[in-house]
């Protein structure tokens, strides 16, 4: 009788101990929940503080330290072992104005804020469509049709809630310039595919003195390998660039000095003939809501201007952080520096086995290039 209630008293006891500890680790992440979501608002509201003290927007390196928190921290660790506590505080005190949110300026804009940007101007008059979704960097099904610049706020919101978002349905244009510019931006992201608007956006950012990195034309490309960042003066291949080189020069007689992102590569298609309601082609024009903005559609294959947004936020990153990355070089050779070069490796493939005769040169997509056939290179020659 004694050993039943012992083992009785055994077996409850256990049996306590375990609804107990199954109690506790079910509390515990709640707890840790809890704690985040306490340290996220009174960061929030001491960062937002911070902004509204410091009268340009822009805390600058005096202002909250958002790396002080074990959490923040935590988050950007990758961030901070790359760059180093003090350029990383750099990016996290800075402030960057993003205009045009589609494929390009979604992707941007998103690997700012996980990049550890510390306030964010989301700029966009337009609204998410279903066939945006397939390059729009964090629109669901559910975000159909509500504002670009809305959608992001509140995605964003869930991945690096200390961010200071501001989030604007606008059309940028000389009415909403000093609504978007002010506030002493480090960088303004131009991501419009308006050739009116983005002419406009970048002659003002010249005029007021701030940095701007410009994206071009990532319609109609496939090829990951010829996005390229260089001068404005330097990009080739893009009938948007050159729209955009020409208006600058004969509008406001900026000739280069402006950094873009673009490709080297040919566009594979054009824009589509328009249909009305009826199926019929019909003039483009009649249908436009707001004028100047483009109703015929470009092909787009989605990973191009996600590659595009990912540049332009790595290139951005870097520079607030003080990071110098030395950029592929443009190289644009004409035929006849080609012919030239041609000529020349032919004397060396003469001068070395007797015989020029299986070098070649080619020519498609936008390129030159030369062929060896001889089997002497898989020797190493």
């Amino acid at each position: 009788m004694e050993k039943l209630k012992c083992l009785a008293l055994v077996g409850g006891g256990a049996l306590v101990g375990a609804v107990s500890t199954l109690f506790l680790l079910k509390l515990r992440p709640r707890k840790i929940e809890s704690q985040c979501g306490k340290k996220a608002t009174k960061l929030n509201e001491a960062t937002a503080k911070c902004w509204i003290d410091s009268g340009n927007g822009n805390c600058g390196t005096g202002g909250l330290n958002l790396l002080s928190d074990e959490i923040v921290s935590e988050q950007l660790t990758r961030n901070i072992q790359f760059f180093g506590l003090d350029s990383q505080q750099k990016v996290t005190a800075s402030y960057i104005v993003i205009i045009g949110l589609g494929g390009v300026g979604s992707h941007a804009a998103s690997m700012l804020l996980r990049s550890g940007v510390g306030k964010l101007l989301l700029v966009d008059f337009d609204q998410v469509s279903l066939s945006s979704l397939n390059r729009h960097a964090v629109a669901t099904r559910a975000d159909v049709g509500i504002p670009k610049a809305e959608c992001l706020k509140k995605h964003f919101s869930s991945i690096f809630p200390e961010c200071q978002i501001d989030a604007k349905v606008l059309l940028y244009d000389v009415s909403s310039e000093e609504e978007i510019l002010s506030g002493n931006p480090d960088f303004v992201l131009d991501c419009i595919d308006n050739i009116d608007t983005k002419v406009a956006l970048l002659a003002a950012c010249v005029r007021r003195g701030l940095k701007v990195l410009s994206a071009t034309g990532a319609g109609a490309r496939a090829d990951p390998t010829r996005i390229r960042v260089a001068d404005l003066r330097e990009s080739t291949n893009d009938p948007l660039s050159r729209a955009v080189r020409h208006r600058l020069r004969k509008d406001y007689g900026i000739e280069g000095g402006i950094p873009v992102v673009f490709s080297l590569e040919k566009p594979k298609a054009k824009l589509l003939p328009f249909r009305g309601p009826s199926g019929e082609e019909d003039n483009p024009s009649d249908y436009q809501i707001v004028p100047g903005f483009r109703v015929r559609i470009i092909p787009v294959l989605g990973t191009i201007p996600a590659i595009f947004g990912q540049v332009m936020a790595s290139y951005v990153v870097t520079q607030l952080a003080g990071l110098h990355v030395q950029t592929e070089p443009v190289v644009n050779l004409d035929v006849d520096h080609y012919q030239m070069l041609l000529q020349r490796l032919m004397e060396h493939e003469e001068s070395l086995y007797g015989t020029a005769m299986e070098v070649e040169m080619g020519s498609g997509e936008g390129s030159i290039h030369f062929k060896f056939n001889s089997s002497k290179i898989s020797r190493g020659r």
